[in-house]
């Protein structure tokens, strides 16, 4: 594999749904504290330094696409707040294409993430999981089946806060296979049955292990993969492993490509990273473990940022070959 790979991304069309959240991180430091003994003794009053406001869950994975050059597509639910104007700010200065569905009986799924003194301490969620209605989840398929014409691939990025069902991702999953556009999927464990017959299906080793709890992430061919693959019945398998790196299977071959020996910052959004560049390599003919060293090494990159982030064209072209 080579760079060669990397200029088809300009020519691709890729369209991502699924749940869509604000990632807030902020970032406070002890010395710019002051003590609050009035209201409890000991306690201080921290000032955020630096507020960033990113997009997450589905939206980070449509960010990595466009941060290639894909043209891309994000459908996916908000709530009927200010944090759905947020998120069609950060679409708009992303450059991708975008269509949020408002429903007001959720509110958008918001993760505020603080750290203090670059340690991260804690992370505050506001989200609903509660199945959308069946009007907005007919309108989640209109809009998907509008940009599936001249689609190489589609993402469907699952965090189980409610967007999909059996029925809808079947009937996407439907939808492209009959125009021969590849599916590859996220999901959460307790919605894996909703998306059989994917083309790749791609759960990090959590997941993978509460699915089949005698998964062994550090030798995971002889340690479950395949009994994984019958489970989620799908084409072709991917596990991501964090530090033992990432594995995969097409029912026949197996694989493990070892993580890569990079100091790691922060592993929030390398998952939707790793997705996207998976979905590329797909698309664009690559083998699936050829696909799987290019979101590995797409994966060392971004774990090596603080907070959400993507990888560069020219990130990966000084880490593949001329």
């Amino acid at each position: 594999m080579n760079q060669s790979i990397l200029s088809r991304f300009s020519t691709m069309k890729v369209a991502v749904v699924g749940d869509v959240m604000l990632d807030l991180f902020e970032y406070c430091h002890s010395d710019q504290s002051k003590p609050i003994d009035s209201e409890k003794p000991g306690a201080r009053a921290y000032k955020a330094q630096k507020l960033l406001k990113q997009l997450g869950g589905a939206g980070n994975v449509a960010a990595n696409l466009t941060a290639l050059g894909v043209h891309t597509y994000l459908i996916g639910v908000t709530g009927n707040d200010g944090h759905h104007l947020t998120l069609k700010q950060l679409a708009e200065q992303s450059g991708i294409h975008y269509s949020f569905i408002r429903d007001k009986a959720r509110p958008t799924t918001t993760k505020n993430r603080l750290y203090l003194d670059d340690e991260y301490l804690l992370r505050r969620d506001d989200e609903a999981n509660h199945p959308i209605p069946e009007l907005i989840s007919t309108t989640v398929f209109n809009e998907v089946t509008f940009e599936l014409d001249g689609a190489d691939a589609v993402i469907l990025s699952d965090y189980n806060k409610g967007v999909f069902s059996e029925a809808l991702a079947q009937d996407i999953i439907r939808g492209c296979r009959e125009r021969r556009i590849p599916v590859i999927v996220d999901f959460k464990p307790p919605n894996r049955s909703y998306f059989r017959d994917a083309d790749i299906i791609a759960p990090n080793a959590t997941e993978a292990e509460a699915i089949w709890p005698e998964f062994d992430r550090s030798s995971p061919i002889k340690g479950g993969l395949n009994e994984l693959y019958s489970m989620v019945a799908c084409r072709n398998l991917i596990v991501t492993l964090g530090a033992h790196g990432i594995c995969g299977t097409d029912g026949n071959n197996a694989f493990h490509i070892p993580a890569i020996d990079v100091p790691a910052m922060d592993a929030v959004g390398c998952g939707d990273t790793t997705r996207a560049l998976l979905a590329l390599g797909h698309a664009s003919g690559l083998p699936l473990s050829r696909s799987a060293e290019l979101a590995n090494l797409a994966s060392s990159i971004v774990v090596q940022k603080i907070g959400t982030d993507t990888v560069s064209i020219e990130e990966l072209k000084v880490q593949l070959p001329s």
